[in-house]
C-alpha cells in the first residue's frame, strides 16, 4: 500500500511537472499557436482624429492580408484583433484589457494616441506586451521603454526640422514665429520642442495659440496671430484643425507662411482648404501615395489588388504600412521560437532596414526605439490636390 502510494505521488508529480511546464511555455509564447499569430490593433474608429487613423487601419489590413496569402510568417497566418478607443484614455485601457487578458494577444500596433499611450505605459511594461505606436512623442522612447517603439522620427523631430527650414534653408532674419496646438498631450509635447528649438537658436516665439480638436472656427486665433505679427505660422495638429485656420486667415487676409507638422500634411488639406491652401508647407515623415519610389510602387499595386477603386491615400496610409512592415519583418527574424521577448530583440536587431522609399531608413538598438529622424518637406499643388516634395529627408541639425 506504501509502495503505491509512492507511485502515485510520483505519477501525480510528473504530472503536475509537465502542466506547469505547459504553462509556462503557453505564457512564454502569448498570442502564438503553430499556424496563428494573434496582433491587436487599439486606435481610434469612430472619434475625432480618424481622418488620419482610419487610413492606417486600412493599410495594416490590406499589409497583412497580403502576408497571410504569401503564407504569413514561417508558416503562422496574422489574426488582426481591433479595438476602437475613441481617441479616449479610458477606451484605450479597455482596449488594452480585453486584448491582453480575454484575446491573448502577442503585441499592439498603435496603442491610440500620445496620451493614450502613456497612461497604458506601466500595464506594458508589466505584461511586456511590445507596441509599436501611431504617436510619434519623444517621451515615450527617450528614455528607452524595453516595449514601446515608434515608426519614424518623432514630433520633436519635424518640429526642429521646420525651425531649421525657416532659418537655414529659407534664410528668414529675425524671423517672427508662432506656434499653434491642441490642448492635449500630442500638443503640448509639440510644444515643448518648439520652445528648445526657439532657445536653441536665441529666438522668442512670438504667440502660442490653443486650436482645439473640437473647433468650428479660429477667429480668436487668427486674429491674435495677426496683432503678434506672426510671418510664420507653425501648425502643430490635425488636418480639420489646420483647415480652419488656414480658411479664417485667408478671411481675415492675413499671409503668413503656415508650416504643418505630421497631421496636417495630408491630401485632404488640400481638397477641403482649397485656395486657402496654396503657400501652405508641410513636413512629414512618410512618403506620398503618388510618388515614384518602388516601395511607393509596392504599396499601390498591392492595395489595388484588394480595394481596386482606391484613388488616391494620404501619407497616414503609408504610415500604416509601414509600421505593419515592422512588425512582420521582426517577426520573421524571432523565427519559430516567437514571443513577446524573442519580438523585440529582432526589433532591437533592425539596422538600415529599407523600405524602399516608403520613409528613411529603419534602425533600433537596444538603447534607441526610435528608428531615425528623417521627414521630407512638401508644397501644395491645388490643381491635382497632392503635395509635392521640395527637399530630400532631413534631419535637424545637431545641437551644439
Amino acid at each position: 500500500m506504501r509502495k503505491g502510494l509512492c507511485m502515485a505521488v510520483t505519477v501525480l508529480a510528473s504530472i503536475l511537472v509537465l502542466f506547469l511546464g505547459t504553462l509556462a511555455s503557453a505564457e512564454d509564447a502569448k498570442g502564438v499557436t503553430k499556424d496563428t499569430i494573434k496582433l491587436g490593433v487599439i486606435i481610434d474608429m469612430t472619434g475625432p482624429v480618424t481622418p488620419m487613423t482610419i487610413p492606417l487601419v486600412q493599410a495594416t489590413r490590406n499589409y497583412i492580408r497580403h502576408i497571410n496569402e504569401q503564407g504569413g510568417i514561417n508558416g503562422r497566418k496574422i489574426k488582426l484583433i481591433i479595438e476602437d478607443d475613441h481617441y479616449t484614455i479610458p477606451g484605450a485601457i479597455a482596449g488594452f484589457k480585453k486584448l491582453v487578458f480575454r484575446d491573448g494577444i502577442l503585441s499592439i500596433l498603435y496603442g491610440g494616441g500620445t496620451g493614450q499611450t502613456m497612461a497604458l505605459a506601466s500595464q506594458i511594461k508589466k505584461e511586456r506586451v511590445p507596441v509599436i505606436t501611431v504617436s510619434l512623442a519623444e517621451s515615450l522612447v527617450n528614455p528607452v521603454r524595453r516595449h514601446v517603439f515608434i515608426p519614424a522620427a518623432s514630433y520633436d523631430d519635424e518640429v526642429e526640422c521646420i525651425f531649421d527650414y525657416i532659418i537655414k534653408i529659407l534664410n528668414a532674419k529675425n524671423p517672427r514665429i508662432a506656434f499653434t496646438y491642441p490642448d492635449t498631450e500630442h500638443g503640448k509635447t509639440g510644444l515643448r520642442a518648439a520652445k528648445e528649438r526657439a532657445k536653441f537658436y536665441n529666438i522668442e516665439m512670438v504667440a502660442e495659440e490653443i486650436v482645439g480638436l473640437n473647433i468650428l472656427e479660429a477667429t480668436s486665433q487668427v486674429l491674435s496671430l495677426k496683432r503678434a505679427k506672426a510671418d510664420y505660422v507653425i501648425a502643430h495638429s490635425g488636418v480639420g484643425q489646420a483647415i480652419i485656420l488656414l480658411r479664417d486667415a485667408r478671411k481675415f487676409d492675413y499671409k503668413p507662411t503656415f508650416i504643418g507638422d505630421y497631421y496636417t500634411c495630408g491630401e485632404d488639406l488640400i481638397k477641403v482648404a482649397g485656395k486657402a491652401a496654396e503657400k501652405f508647407i508641410g513636413v512629414h515623415s512618410f512618403n506620398s501615395w503618388y510618388d515614384n519610389k518602388p516601395g511607393v510602387a509596392d504599396m499601390r499595386e498591392i492595395t489595388l489588388k484588394y480595394q481596386p477603386d482606391t484613388k488616391i491615400q494620404t501619407k497616414f496610409y503609408t504610415q500604416g504600412w509601414v509600421t505593419s512592415m515592422i512588425f512582420v519583418e521582426a517577426a520573421k527574424r524571432a523565427g519559430k521560437d516567437l514571443n513577446g521577448d524573442s519580438l523585440v530583440d529582432a526589433l532591437e536587431s533592425l539596422k538600415d532596414f529599407d523600405t524602399k522609399g516608403l520613409c528613411g531608413l529603419i534602425t533600433y538598438s537596444p538603447t534607441q526605439h526610435k528608428p531615425n529622424q528623417f521627414s521630407q518637406f512638401y508644397k501644395t499643388d491645388l490643381d491635382k490636390a497632392i503635395f509635392v516634395p521640395i527637399t530630400g529627408w532631413l534631419k535637424p541639425l545637431e545641437k551644439k
